[in-house]
């Protein structure tokens, strides 16, 4: 995934010459597949269609980046697959279990690394046997539970409230979680769509509303190293209690938001391959 990060605020951004202008800046659209607009900038529509026409994906972050909006090409692509998807909601389950044993094994595996051991080995026999979606969603549900507690007994307890905590977060390290649950899911919404998926039909996740379910079908195989990355920044004071604020909730600032992009694109480079390996497989198995 070739994505350019817009983070200037009020800055003009443009398409010349297959080229994308941000102020004096130029990059050329080869080089891009998807555009990232974290603040506002002025953009003219002329220059979105130039940018979908290409092939180029934009997202579109709120000022605090609590919000998104995906816009790419009106061009429908690969029917045939989309049709596939939808006959294999015959074999919903089936698929389903294979986002939450991999969700299970891989976030063992994080915490493992940190010497935390769970014994997840009678949870992964139990998804074996459940005979529905809303029986695997309630292990799935324990499982994360479980987990949380352990994770967050890996940070600084100045840095959290001990739980998980959204809409809106209430701590520094559940800011940093939903911020990046947040960019990964949307970033894999922009891969599903490049493959020619329905990102809003999913296996494990129901469809409702502007839900990307199964964006967050897949999000579940990688949330593990989400959850890593975030430790790392805490860990290696990339990130401090200082660098958010609140109000309504808990909330990076923006100046700091700034020095996290680069971290974040090793982040998303490191979960590319593994990305496209996995839409690969599920693509085969449709």
């Amino acid at each position: 995934m070739k994505v350019a990060y817009i983070d200037k605020r009020d800055a003009l951004v443009s398409v010349e010459n297959k080229t994308l202008k941000v102020d004096l800046q130029k990059i050329p659209l080869r080089l891009i597949d998807t555009v990232v607009l974290a603040s506002s900038c002025r953009l003219f529509s002329r220059d979105v269609v130039k940018l979908t026409k290409e092939g180029i994906t934009l997202l579109l972050l709120s000022g605090r980046g609590d919000e998104v909006a995906i816009v790419h090409s009106a061009n429908g692509r690969n029917a045939e697959l989309k049709l596939a998807q939808f006959q294999a909601q015959s074999r919903a389950l089936e698929v389903a279990k294979y986002f939450v044993e991999e969700k299970i094994k891989r976030h063992a595996e994080q915490l493992r690394e940190h010497e935390v051991v769970l014994d997840v080995f009678e949870t992964l026999e139990k998804v074996q046997r459940v005979e529905s979606i809303d029986e695997l969603l309630g292990l799935e549900g324990s499982f994360s539970r479980e987990y949380f507690s352990s994770y967050f007994s890996l940070f600084s307890k100045r840095l959290h409230l001990g739980k998980r905590s959204r809409n809106p977060p209430a701590d520094p390290v559940n800011a940093m979680l939903s911020f990046c649950y947040m960019m990964v899911y949307n970033l894999i919404s922009v891969r599903l769509i490049l493959f020619g998926f329905e990102p809003s039909i999913g296996f494990l996740h129901r469809p409702f509303r502007s839900h990307n379910a199964l964006a967050s079908d897949f999000m579940e195989l990688f949330r593990a190293d989400v959850n890593a990355f975030v430790f790392r920044l805490f860990n290696e004071k990339l990130l401090e209690s200082s660098d958010f604020t609140k109000r309504d909730g808990v909330y990076l600032k923006y100046e700091a938001r700034k020095n996290v992009w680069s971290e974040f694109k090793g982040l998303m480079h490191s979960i590319e391959p593994k990305l496209d390996q996995e839409i690969a497989q599920f693509r085969s198995r449709l």
